[in-house]
């Protein structure tokens, strides 16, 4: 791997950031993007580079904090994964309609692939008073659609609580 490549794939990292596109606040991708940590690690071999030891990553409005942060990319330089983890791992951004948006999990993962975000193991998604939670929260950026589930072992049952006010204002 080329030099060129290993600063593209550090860079990349701060994809993650991208977890709330769909409703993001515009001017959040020309800022610039930080991420600190204990220690990162290239692993040039698996085109792979890992933030560890509270990891801090923002981007204009938008912060994640986790234990660990993976990026990956695929041999051909585009990226496959990033996987955020932690206990837990926290996400929040404010939205072109100035709300902020919050999630909590025990893992984030960004597939770009498949234009998914997949919050995992006790995932939260609110704002304001509104709020979703489940074992596993999934949102296609593409379509724009919101599904979240429970293993059996946890219940079985999802929770979601909307307030009729904050549903007014949401397309505003």
């Amino acid at each position: 791997m080329r030099v060129t490549n290993l600063i593209k794939l550090c860079l990349t990292a701060a994809a993650v950031l991208t977890a709330g596109a769909a409703l993001a606040k515009s001017d959040d991708y020309s800022q610039p993007i930080n991420v600190v940590s204990a220690e990162q690690l290239a692993d040039l071999k698996a085109n792979k580079i890992i933030f560890s030891g509270d990891v801090v990553a923002t981007q204009g409005s938008m912060e994640i904090n986790a234990d660990k942060i993976e990026v990956t990319r695929s041999a051909d330089g585009k990226l496959k994964s990033i996987v955020a983890y932690g206990k837990p791992v926290t996400f929040q951004q404010i939205l072109d309609n100035g709300k902020p948006i919050h999630t909590r999990s025990s893992t984030l993962s960004y597939l770009p692939e498949n234009s998914l975000v997949v919050l995992s193991g006790k995932a939260t998604i609110w704002q304001d008073e509104s709020s979703m939670t489940g074992e596993r929260i999934e949102y296609n950026i593409k379509t724009q659609r919101m599904r979240a589930n429970n293993a059996a072992s946890q219940g079985g049952r999802v929770s979601s609580t909307f307030v009729p006010a904050e549903l007014q204002g949401a397309g505003k």
